[in-house]
Order: structure tokens, then C-alpha cells, then sequence
């Protein structure tokens, strides 16, 4: 710190070091702050064009939206599109892996399923269709139980029991 200066009748004791400090560590605080506020315009702490991801099937059969970003303990909701040529012998069977489910608990399935079995890394829903042209939605809503990023993956089941699938992640804050 410099000692009183004099300029004109006036003293003053200023330190400029300090005061460019100052409006240096200022410029970064409302940075910062301009940057949170793009965030969470963009959808990183709620709903936003970067809150919601799709992932699809290799063949494009089944299509997913999920919630890129959820909250812990929070509702957050998994939307399933399926296409026609997913349904087989007026069924449709997706499944969804179990890594992802064990941190998320579901609170309702809409339409409910018609049949849930375990099959190893994977819990697989049926659903009783109709056979038609057109597309169909399965509905998801679920509760999250982690922290963290959470990876999971999704997909039809083949009659052959070969399933195809894709994966997502979502980001769960505390």
C-alpha cells in the first residue's frame, strides 16, 4: 500500500494494486454469474434445449427421451417410442438394464406391462399390442436414487432372444 498522495488540494491514500485486484476478481464474479444464468437457460438445472436427450436403437425402432439432467430424489421420466415393425406376434419387449434401474425406482410404467422378467443384466417388459401402422409410447416415470452420472441402456428384444439396444446417461444432482 502506497502512502497519502497529494493531487491538486486534495490528499488521498489509495492503493491501485488492491483497487485493480479488486475489479479483477469482480469482472470474474459476474462471469461466473453470466455463465450459471446461460446454463440454467440452456437447461442444465431444468427444463432447456439441452435438458432432454433421445437415444435410438442401430435399426431405429425403438427411440428414447430421457432427462439428461434430474435431480436427487426427483421425479424424471423415461418416454419410449417404438415403431410398428417393433411389434412381433402382437408384442412389443423392451428391456432396460439393470445397473440403470437399480439407482432409480419406478413409479409407474404406462401403459403397465403385461410381463416383467429378469434375464440377467436386464429387466424385459412385454407389452400386449395391437397389431397397426402406426407408433406407439411406453412411459416411464421413475424417481432417482444416486447421485452422480448415471449410465443406462435400453432396447428390443429379437424372437431369436438377441436384443439390440442403446445406451444414455443422466446426470443426477444432489
Amino acid at each position: 500500500m502506497s502512502g497519502p498522495s497529494r493531487i491538486g488540494d486534495l490528499e488521498l491514500s489509495q492503493d491501485l494494486d488492491f483497487h485493480r485486484r479488486e475489479i479483477r476478481g469482480e469482472k470474474i464474479g459476474w462471469a461466473v454469474m453470466l455463465l450459471v444464468v446461460l446454463a440454467a437457460l440452456l437447461g442444465l438445472f431444468g427444463s432447456g434445449p439441452l435438458s432432454t436427450g433421445e437415444a435410438r436403437t442401430p435399426d431405429g425402432r425403438l427411440e428414447a427421451e430421457y432427462n439428461r439432467f434430474a435431480r436427487y430424489m426427483a421425479p424424471a421420466e423415461l418416454r419410449l417410442t417404438f415403431r410398428p415393425e417393433a411389434v412381433r406376434e402382437g408384442q412389443v419387449q423392451v428391456w432396460l438394464s439393470r445397473d440403470y434401474l437399480q439407482h432409480m425406482v419406478i413409479q409407474k410404467v404406462i401403459p403397465e406391462p403385461d410381463s416383467v422378467q429378469l434375464d440377467g443384466p436386464r429387466l424385459i417388459y412385454t407389452f400386449n399390442v395391437r397389431q397397426g401402422t402406426q407408433s406407439g409410447d411406453l412411459v416411464f416415470e421413475l424417481e432417482t436414487e444416486a447421485i452422480g452420472r448415471l449410465n443406462g441402456s435400453l432396447g428390443l428384444m429379437e424372437p431369436t432372444g438377441a436384443a439390440q439396444g442403446a445406451g444414455f446417461s443422466t446426470f443426477i444432482y444432489p
